[in-house]
């Protein structure tokens, strides 16, 4: 079977898919289109994308029944949702289903890209663990890691193996996992140890956001702090401790990540991710440590 080259866009809407496109296809991404999930499911079976991106609202097929059904059919293939203002609880169960990111319509043109390149990344990422050691019982990971995003995905790919070494979780639930790996180390680098607000990404296309990671990185305090990552899996469990050594922050201060209006809202993207693909999420007091577990689902009884 040939390599993936290209991304599927999936919407009824003739005039949002030729935003999408033109906006993918500005940043080099080769794009073919879909009008509905049934013509997307086609397309995917006569030549798999390196990726989806999909409405929720569709005739015949919907954005939530064509997770589903990428998910049975091939459940590597990562589909990031473009959601709109009334389709927030639809979009939240298209997450917890196997969706593995979402974009705001209305920040289409800022943040599509991003979100593109950052699921192809850790997908790749999660596709490279391939060894599989027999005997696996238990397993533990310990890393003390600089303030480097472009290490994020070796870091990814080094702790999937042993969720794959003990056979927990398939390939879509690691890609969700390999997700919420991604947010909660990029927030302890960059907003925990370097300090640096989210918000700048909303100022001049994201430059002064850019800058000021690059300057922290050289300035100190922020450079000589550190991420520790600690992992624990067991054949039925996995437990992930991310933890940096900058100031923290008020929890009180954060809207519940774990509501789906919260997506259409500015900020806390990354909290809303993990909190649905993790089974358990909680912080310390300080607000520098978060602690995700995610448990291997009992088999289902005949």
């Amino acid at each position: 079977m040939p390599e993936p080259t290209h991304i599927l866009v999936v919407d009824d809407s003739p005039t949002q898919v030729r935003q999408i496109q033109m906006v993918l296809e500005n940043d080099g991404l080769v794009v073919r289109t879909a009008g509905d999930g049934l013509e997307a499911m086609q397309c995917i079976e006569s030549e798999q994308p390196l990726l989806v991106v999909t409405d929720l609202q569709m005739p015949n097929m919907n954005g939530l029944e064509l997770v589903a059904a990428v998910k049975n059919h091939a459940a590597s293939l990562p589909v990031i949702l473009t959601t709109s203002q009334g389709s927030e609880s639809i979009a939240a169960q298209a997450l917890q289903e196997g969706a593995s990111s979402y974009v705001p319509k209305r920040d289409l043109a800022t943040a599509l890209v991003p979100v593109v390149r950052q699921v192809l990344s850790v997908n790749q990422a999660a596709q490279s663990v391939q060894e599989v050691a027999q005997f696996a019982v238990e397993s533990s990971i310990s890393l003390l890691l600089e303030n480097d995003e472009q290490l994020v995905p070796k870091v990814i790919s080094r702790l999937e193996l042993p969720m794959v070494e003990l056979g927990l979780f398939d390939e879509g639930e690691r890609m969700q996992i390999a997700m919420a790996l991604d947010e909660a180390l990029l927030n302890a680098m960059v907003h925990g140890n370097l300090e640096v607000s989210s918000e700048l990404r909303q100022i001049e296309d994201g430059k002064p956001y850019i800058d000021l990671i690059a300057k922290r990185k050289q300035a100190v305090p922020y450079k000589d702090r550190r991420v520790t990552v600690q992992l624990n899996a067991s054949p039925s469990s996995v437990t992930i401790v991310i933890r940096d050594e900058g100031p923290g922050f008020d929890l009180s201060s954060l809207r519940d990540p774990t509501d789906p209006e919260n997506l259409e809202r500015a900020g806390g993207r990354g909290l809303l991710l993990i909190n649905a693909f993790m089974d358990e999420v909680r912080h310390n007091e300080k607000g520098n440590e978060i602690t995700m577990i995610k448990k291997k689902a009992a088999p289902e009884s005949e």
